[in-house]
């Protein structure tokens, strides 16, 4: 059994970990936050087919246990019994996510993503940036990925060495997604020398893409 503490992280994190820890265990012990966070590990544990078992240690504190059906290992009395071990300190309680390992993946030709804001929604600024960071991290961890990533307006900024997604999309570049920033929009936003992933294009290029798509994804 892995033990993750997913205390202070936000969705989609601990879902994303969860799956991750799951690749290589037959069950997984998880503590979050957030009841929301609970309701969607139990939506993930339905889709995939798994065991769940959910425990609330506190009135912020929640521990979850996933399990593979059919699997060996602790039964649902041991693993209540061992909650994860919680560190006070702060650096401890959120540990650093390590970037996700894309595996067995495939392309799908006619499959664009199309992301022209630097937020996602309507609302709070804030919580749109929070929003799409997620979206962008959890592309990372989909089986199937777009051909191509196209970004324009506000949308090229995510593209900047100094992006809060800067490194999930390197990870998906490295993974055969063809990863785009509009050349008019760089320069407008002037980050000709700040860019960290991606190759420049141009609205007639961007116009034939998607033009051409099967399915055109907008975050």
């Amino acid at each position: 059994m892995e033990k993750i503490n997913a205390l202070g992280q936000a969705c989609p994190i601990p879902i994303i970990r969860t799956k991750k820890a799951l690749r290589n265990n037959d069950s997984v012990q998880i503590v979050v936050d957030s009841d929301i966070s609970t309701q969607n590990l139990e939506k993930m544990a339905k889709q995939l087919g798994y065991s769940y078992n959910m425990q609330q240690l506190s009135k912020e504190r929640f521990q979850v246990d996933i399990k593979k059906q059919g699997s060996t290992g602790e039964n649902k009395e041991t693993a209540q019994a061992a909650p994860v071990a919680v560190a006070e300190d702060s650096d401890e309680a959120m540990p650093h996510v390590e970037q996700a390992e894309l595996a067995q993946v495939r392309l799908s030709q006619g499959y664009i993503v199309v992301v022209n804001t630097d937020i996602m929604g309507r609302g709070d600024d804030d919580l749109g940036r929070t929003l799409l960071k997620g979206f962008i991290n959890s592309m990372t961890e989909q089986d199937v990925l777009p051909e191509y990533m196209i970004f324009y307006n506000a949308g090229v900024k995510l593209l900047a060495k100094d992006s809060d997604s800067v490194e999930d999309l390197k990870v998906l570049a490295d993974n055969g997604v063809k990863v785009l920033g509009c050349g008019a929009c760089v320069n407008f936003y002037h980050l000709e020398d700040k860019l960290g992933v991606g190759d420049i294009t141009n609205m007639f290029r961007i116009v034939e893409l998607m033009r051409g798509s099967q399915r055109i994804v907008r975050p």
